[in-house]
């Protein structure tokens, strides 16, 4: 999910294949009910939604079960923050946890191969206290009340470290606006300590932020070169303004 690098996709004729697959790396069985398409994803069936490391994904949903379940899946999606699941076996996963659950939310029973297709490893050897950094490059826009101040290059970084999820979106004109998790939701500061709430949407490899007004839309490109746009020099000149609102 958003912006984890990602590996391609399959086709939809493999994914109907449903040929049982091991958890990449491991002797797990996969339960009866869920597919592993790929490494780090998993699909459930009866839902039809597919997960990876960041809870439901749009993107991945649409490609194995067609656009009805990826908008089922948005507007569920739009009624809250929390990307923590549960699976038709009755199995749960936490995002920010890394780990899943056999027993779901009695989390007393980890399901080790479900965690390690999903998180790849069994967490058996993970340090609690040590930060997980994804980092990757993209395009993004920004736009105030609908008008588009900034499009371009931008460096993506996402900061786990327990129950902290933190994206961080670095412009190229310099512009860095920080997301933190913030119970169920994710709020920005400002440069005057305030905090403002955050409406996240993840769309497979896009992530859409809206904060007050403003509307920032990230794309990785999995380790591609972005290309500057015309709209560079505009984004110059706004950001540097909204920069000075939304900084840390």
């Amino acid at each position: 999910m958003f912006w984890e690098p990602l590996p391609m996709r399959p086709t939809a004729a493999l994914v109907a294949m449903a040929i049982p697959l091991l958890a990449q790396g491991s002797a797990f069985a996969q339960p009866s009910g869920l597919a592993y398409p790929e490494q780090g994803v998993v699909c459930d069936s009866v839902g039809q939604v597919c997960y990876d490391s960041y809870g439901p994904s749009i993107g991945i949903t649409q490609i194995n079960y067609g656009p009805g379940a990826a908008n089922n899946l948005q507007r569920n999606l739009s009624q809250t923050n929390n990307r923590d699941f549960r699976l038709s076996t009755g199995q749960a996963c936490s995002v920010s946890q890394r780990l899943c659950w056999d027993d779901g939310w009695g989390q007393r029973m980890v399901a080790r191969g479900l965690t390690q297709q999903l998180f790849g490893t069994s967490n058996a050897g993970v340090q609690p206290g040590r930060p997980q950094v994804v980092r990757d490059t993209g395009l993004c826009s920004l736009s105030r009340g609908g008008m588009r101040v900034y499009d371009g290059p931008c460096q993506l970084k996402q900061v786990m470290q327990g129950s902290e999820n933190k994206y961080v979106v670095q412009l190229q004109n310099g512009n860095r606006y920080v997301f933190v998790r913030q119970g169920v939701g994710y709020v920005i500061s400002d440069g005057f300590g305030g905090n403002w709430p955050v409406t996240f949407v993840d769309h497979g490899a896009t992530g859409v932020f809206r904060f007050g007004d403003y509307k920032l839309v990230a794309t990785q490109s999995s380790g591609g070169r972005p290309v500057p746009t015309q709209s560079e020099a505009v984004g110059n000149a706004i950001g540097n303004l909204l920069n000075s609102l939304f900084s840390r």
